[in-house]
């Protein structure tokens, strides 16, 4: 069985709505009370688990050779790990962005 880039790119760039429904699993997860690192793992692990799911659905996990099988689940397990960390990331940064916002453009009283 050969490895099909072509395969994890399409899927890649059909996953883009995955991504906020990840960054929307992370904000519930701070709104339920994680935060600082419970919050980056349950990111992490979200995306994960979104992820892997994601990618078995797009793609058949192949049967036979443990090699070929061993690169399968490893792009699928990185799939996910990026989804989780970049959804982590994109959270952070919009949060960061919209507080200076506020302290820019608002007046102190309304703060």
């Amino acid at each position: 069985m050969e490895f099909d880039l072509g395969v994890y790119v399409q899927a890649a760039v059909s996953g883009v709505p995955l991504l906020f429904v990840c960054m929307g699993l992370v904000w519930a997860w701070g709104k339920l009370g994680l935060e600082g690192k419970q919050q980056l793992v349950s990111s992490l692990i979200t995306g994960l688990a979104l992820g892997l799911l994601y990618m078995v659905s797009q793609t058949r996990p192949p049967v036979g050779d443990t090699w070929v099988s061993f690169g399968y689940w490893f792009a699928n397990v990185i799939y996910g790990l990026g989804l989780g960390v970049f959804a982590s990331l994109l959270y952070e940064i919009n949060k960061d962005l919209i507080r200076k916002l506020i302290e820019k453009y608002l007046p102190p009283a309304v703060q």
